[in-house]
């Protein structure tokens, strides 16, 4: 019997929990007015017993961000077609005889190079410093 009680006790102060979850109390002190999430007041202020009056609304993106935000996606994705024709290259490169390889492995190395001179991001520039260290270190194991 005690253990009952004890579960129902339990069970009875989570509903209450969780009925209070999301409620809120408005407090005032002077001409400011606080929200919070507990039940209470901070020091200094009193609560204030209002009926929940208003709506609530949000702001949506402008249009100059949603520009923003697809030049952005669209550079992002003409950056990962560049490292995956990148990747196809090298793959192809290491079926070729000895000397066409070495000549493609150069051209991909410039091509690289000339991409580093030009303004990047920084994250992008390391990527590129990565291609040219991993094309340059294929050039040296294949002899070039």
């Amino acid at each position: 019997m005690g253990r009952v009680t004890i579960c129902l006790a339990a069970l009875a102060m989570i509903g209450a929990l969780l009925g209070t979850a999301h409620a809120f109390t408005k407090c005032q002190r002077a001409s400011r007015v606080l929200y919070t999430q507990d039940l209470y007041c901070p020091t200094g202020y009193s609560p204030i017993a209002s009926t929940a009056v208003g709506t609530v609304s949000t702001i949506g993106k402008s249009e100059g961000v949603h520009r923003q935000e697809q030049e952005y996606l669209e550079a992002r994705a003409s950056t990962s077609r560049a490292g995956t024709q990148n990747a196809t290259a090298t793959t192809s490169v290491q079926a070729q005889p000895q000397a066409a390889a070495c000549d493609a492995l150069a051209e991909q190395a410039r091509a690289v190079e000339a991409s580093m001179r030009r303004p990047n991001p920084s994250s992008w520039q390391d990527n590129l410093r990565q291609q040219h260290r991993g094309i340059r270190d294929q050039q040296y194991r294949m002899g070039c």
